[in-house]
C-alpha cells in the first residue's frame, strides 16, 4: 500500500512496541517517521514545522496525549493529530476534540483502520498546505 504523497509523521508514545509496530508499518507505506518516548521528549525536539501528522498516545507519565494537543495549540503548533487510547470513554472523546486532534482510536486498531485516518489526515494537511503555498 505505497502511499503517494510520502509524509512526515511522529508517534508519541511511551510503549515501545507501539512505538515500533506503528513506525514499521508507516515506513512500509513509504512515510518518514520520528518516535518520541514521551511527550516531553517531543516537545524539546521542538522540530515540529516539516511534520504532516501526529500519532498521539493518551495514556502517558509525565504528560497525557490530550495535555500534548493543548501544549501545541498554546505553541501555536497545528498538525492534524490521531489520539490513540486503550480506553475511550466520553472524556476522552470530547477532549480530544476540544485539543484538536482529528480522531480518536481505540487500542489494538486494524492496522488498515489506522492508515485510512492517517491517509485523510496528511492528504487534508498537505493540501492545505500546497493552497496556501501558492497563494504566497
Amino acid at each position: 500500500m505505497e502511499s503517494e504523497n510520502l509524509a512526515t509523521i511522529a508517534i508519541i508514545d511511551d510503549d515501545e512496541n507501539v512505538r515500533d509496530v506503528l513506525g514499521i508499518l508507516l515506513e512500509e507505506c513509504g512515510h518518514s517517521v520520528r518516535a518520541y518516548a514521551s511527550a516531553p521528549q517531543f516537545l524539546a525536539d521542538g522540530n515540529h514545522c516539516d511534520l504532516d501528522c501526529l500519532i498521539v498516545d493518551q495514556k502517558m507519565p509525565e504528560m497525557s496525549g490530550l495535555q500534548l494537543l493543548a501544549e501545541l495549540d498554546e505553541r501555536g503548533v497545528h498538525v492534524p493529530s490521531l489520539l490513540i487510547t486503550g480506553a475511550c470513554d466520553r472524556y476522552t472523546s470530547k477532549g480530544a476534540i476540544f485539543s484538536g486532534a482529528m480522531a480518536v482510536l481505540e487500542k489494538p486498531m486494524a492496522p488498515v483502520q489506522l492508515l485510512q485516518f492517517v491517509t485523510l489526515l496528511v492528504d487534508g494537511y498537505q493540501s492545505t498546505k500546497h493552497n496556501i503555498a501558492g497563494r504566497a
